[in-house]
């Protein structure tokens, strides 16, 4: 494999991204949006006004935390319990849409992009396999993807803790959920994502049509957070394990139908 090579479009490929502003204003948008607008608005609204939850509303909020299954909320006042519940389980789900919206608008924008800006003929023409084309196509959307999910981690965290420590006298973030999320079930996600927007960009004409197929990925991610506000079920440490677990399974799959597809060709005749 050239590393040289993969290198080069790699990096050139990222600096297309700055200089798209459809792709910056969707990295810079929706991390402010998931990791610092939502998380400040709730938080506070919880811990600064004054409010009472009707009996149906307890309820809820009592099978809540029996599901959640930790004995140390339980001593929690009201509004810590909720900014506690907010924080740990429906924030993740929340967060999650982060990694899943940048790198779909990212890896969707990755062949059908380099049509549009008619480079892709150069492209496949270069001294590069095809193999070596689709690996630093999803090495130039996950670099830039988890880098925002990293620097949006450390940005929620500075909102929560600062608006929450008054009442806690601790810091509550990062929780063991977060670790886990951040250090194995993002990455996986973000794969998956990445993967899937690749593919369907090296067979679709138009970037607006690699969106609108990528943009499907978005609903599983949607299932999580309704699931939770449901109560049906919560994004805990278990969860997570075994949701990366499949999400491995199937990005190895999807890997190996990358690897399979060798056809230049081909590839280019998809997109003409």
């Amino acid at each position: 494999m050239n590393r040289t090579v993969l290198k080069a479009i790699t990096k050139k490929d990222i600096k297309d991204i700055f200089r798209s502003k459809t792709l910056l204003l969707t990295i810079i948008l929706i991390p402010v949006i998931f990791s610092l607008i939502i998380p400040a608005g709730v938080v506070s609204t919880i811990l600064y006004f004054d409010f009472e939850l009707d009996t149906g509303t307890q309820k809820m909020l009592d099978k809540f935390l029996l599901k959640v299954g930790n004995e140390e909320i339980l001593a929690f006042s009201l509004k810590e319990q909720l900014v506690y519940l907010f924080v740990n389980y429906m924030m993740v789900s929340l967060f999650l849409l982060i990694p899943v919206i940048t790198a779909s608008t990212i890896a969707a924008n990755s062949l059908v992009g380099e049509k549009e800006r008619k480079t892709l003929e150069s492209l496949l023409f270069a001294p590069i396999t095809v193999k070596e084309l689709f690996i630093s196509k999803i090495l130039s959307s996950f670099i830039p993807a988890f880098s925002v999910s990293l620097i949006s981690f450390i940005l929620s965290g500075i909102i929560i803790n600062g608006l929450s420590y008054s009442t806690f006298k601790e810091l509550i973030f990062p929780s063991m959920n977060w670790i886990v999320l951040v250090l194995l079930l993002l990455p996986m996600v973000l794969i998956l994502t990445i993967l899937l927007n690749v593919l369907i960009s090296s067979r679709v004409k138009t970037y607006q049509e690699a969106t609108n197929l990528g943009g499907i990925i978005v609903l599983p991610v949607l299932g999580i957070l309704i699931g939770q506000v449901s109560g049906l079920f919560f994004l805990g440490l278990g969860l997570m394990v075994i949701l990366s677990t499949i999400i491995l399974i199937i990005n190895l799959v999807l890997l190996r139908q990358i690897a399979k597809y060798n056809d230049r060709h081909l590839l280019f005749e998809k997109q003409i």
